[in-house]
């Protein structure tokens, strides 16, 4: 049968546990009848008449020639279907009833024991033939003890289905069973009525309708309702980031083609004839070539992190000498600007990384505190240890960006200011995407910190467990 709607199948779920239940219940209940005492009664009553007959017969002949009248009582014992047997204090078989086979006799090591254990209660020995016996033990004098014992009967459980406490029992259970059923419908109604909001909601999301969902119905629902709302708003700003990479990717990849373009069109026609014209068209080609070239190496670097494919060359490294090595590499765009760079280094850092690309990372950070910060400014860069992570901090005094816009800045061809000075050096946007890819392969984290006319502090964490284990001594 096929269940369509998780609404049946949630009744068809309860309608199941409850018959299992009662199910269960009802095995209980016949299970403890059969091993109830209450059908057995009758047994134990004959077994005790036939016990305390026989021993007070057998204790008044049982040290004469009393063969033939212990044969005699055994006969009488049968008359009551009870078994009869006579052992002695250690347990060995004297006598016993006619069809009463040895087997059938439980073996019993220490009979002055078992009397005493039987006289309250009735015990089962199992014989050869998986037959169930009850028995009892009895003292005839100190030398001799009486054993009877007779068949557990197999109950038929139809005859259980004729007792008078069993049929109110199915009648209620019953009655229950049609209870529950009602019960787990309207249960399963109510607890999909929220649901069906949320199915509606989603098909609006699959066809650009975008809205939120009502948060109502029982706790998991609504927490369902939430993270499809907080899908949905992802959905949106991923439509719009996907919109503006297209576009990004479009600009960046139009403006050098048609340099390239027009250049080659020029020499193609003959309308660059001097040697000047030429060498200055095939420049600009070379240097948009070259910007091509930056532009889909950064996509394809992207990719390779992206799918996990890039291999990071770890390796211990002293992220202070580190800094200390990119900020020279700047050391020339730094004068040119009229910047000051102030540092401050704990004491030996060690990091387990890539020193290539957490250099790159570096790189850019302070690529773009340059390129922003107003000239006679100071560049900030500290790096510090807090807990078992390193953090290195670079901030800048330049123009700052928005709340709103810091939350993109690390997207793919974001720029937050596309008129900031920069120029033909000015990027397209890719670089703090990358660098921010590069930190998480690491296991760190990467985030900025910026208020509009003040500046901006971006903050890079990583990890100092993985260097501590290789210094460990082997």
């Amino acid at each position: 049968m096929q269940l369509s709607s998780i609404n049946t199948r949630l009744w068809f779920t309860y309608c199941l546990l409850i018959l299992l239940v009662l199910i269960i219940a009802l095995a209980g209940i016949i299970f403890a009848f059969q091993r109830s005492p209450l059908l057995y009664r009758q047994i134990f009553l004959r077994m005790d008449l036939v016990s305390k007959i026989l021993t007070n017969r057998l204790s008044g002949i049982i040290d004469l020639n009393w063969d033939p009248a212990i044969q005699l009582f055994f006969a009488e014992a049968k008359i009551f279907d009870v078994q009869a047997a006579i052992l002695d204090s250690n347990g060995t078989l004297i006598f016993r009833t006619v069809g009463f086979l040895s087997e059938q006799v439980p073996i019993i090591n220490n009979p002055s024991d078992a009397a005493k254990r039987t006289a309250d209660q009735v015990e089962i020995f199992r014989d050869s033939q998986k037959k169930d016996w009850f028995y009892q033990l009895s003292a005839i004098n100190t030398d001799y003890y009486l054993l009877t014992a007779a068949r557990r009967p197999d109950v038929p459980i139809q005859d259980l289905f004729k007792d008078e406490l069993v049929k109110p029992l199915l009648r209620t259970g019953l009655w229950a069973l049609c209870g529950a059923f009602i019960l787990s419908w309207l249960m399963a109604k109510w607890i999909t009525r929220p649901l069906l909001d949320i199915s509606k909601s989603a098909q609006n999301i699959a066809v650009g309708k975008f809205e939120q969902i009502p948060m109502k119905g029982p706790k998991e629902v609504r927490q369902l309702a939430h993270v499809i709302n907080e899908m949905n708003q992802q959905v949106q700003d991923s439509l719009k980031s996907q919109q503006d990479f297209v576009a990004n990717v479009s600009h960046e990849l139009k403006t050098p083609l048609t340099s390239i373009q027009g250049f080659a069109q020029a020499i193609y026609d003959g309308a660059v004839e001097s040697k000047q014209d030429l060498q200055k068209a095939a420049q600009v080609i070379l240097e948009q070539t070259v910007r091509l070239d930056i532009l889909g190496n950064d996509l394809l670097t992207l990719a390779k992190l992206d799918s996990g494919t890039v291999e990071m060359e770890k390796e211990k490294l002293e992220l202070n000498q580190l800094l200390k090595n990119v900020v020279e590499f700047f050391r020339f765009e730094i004068q040119k600007s009229e910047l000051t760079i102030e540092t401050k280094f704990d004491q030996s850092i060690y990091i387990f990384a890539d020193s290539g690309r957490l250099a790159q990372v570096f790189m850019n950070i302070i690529d773009n505190a340059i390129k922003f910060s107003p000239p006679g400014s100071k560049i900030w860069i500290n790096a510090h240890t807090e807990d078992l992570s390193a953090i290195v901090t670079i901030s800048d005094s330049g123009r700052g960006i928005s709340e709103e816009e810091a939350k993109r800045i690390f997207e793919r061809f974001y720029q937050v200011d596309k008129s900031r000075r920069g120029g033909q050096k000015r990027g397209v946007g890719l670089g703090l995407a990358i660098a921010r890819q590069i930190v998480q392969a690491h296991g760190g984290e990467i985030s900025v910190s910026s208020q509009v006319g003040v500046g901006s502090t971006f903050m890079v964490k990583l990890p100092l467990d993985d260097a501590n284990k290789k210094r460990k001594p082997h």
